[in-house]
């Protein structure tokens, strides 16, 4: 089984050390608004693709690699969230998705002195 890592192709690319946490959570999340009219008729409305995030939780890293992760996230290339990178999965499988975590990062120190990362990427939509 393949590290999870991410690329891009002007930037030096980043592959964690360790594999993801489990359980792995991949949500998808339907562009649709759903409710129950007067007469109890079920009515939807569909506004286009399905969001699919993707959780990377990985924890007890080396303060090397989370210096690394950061180094690539931070890449005018990529800067957070503006631009889109590849991540690839355990399985080997490639994805184009952006950084999703819309409240800022946060790499929590623990016990000696490695850190624990959890990121929300969005799949970009075709």
């Amino acid at each position: 089984m393949a590290l999870p890592s991410f690329e891009h192709g002007s930037v030096t690319n980043f592959t964690f050390e360790k594999e993801r946490s489990l359980p792995i959570s991949e949500p998808i999340n339907p562009s649709q608004n759903i409710g129950v009219a007067g007469g109890g008729q079920v009515k939807v409305v569909n506004y286009g693709d399905a969001e699919q995030l993707r959780q990377v939780v990985v924890n007890n890293i080396s303060k090397t690699n989370r210096d690394a992760l950061l180094t690539f996230l931070q890449n005018s290339n990529i800067n957070y969230s503006l631009g889109t990178f590849i991540f690839r999965d355990e399985n080997n499988s490639t994805h184009t998705v952006r950084l999703w975590n819309a409240k800022g990062l946060n790499f929590p120190a623990v016990k000696g002195g490695l850190y624990n990362v959890k990121l929300t990427l969005r799949d970009e939509i075709t």
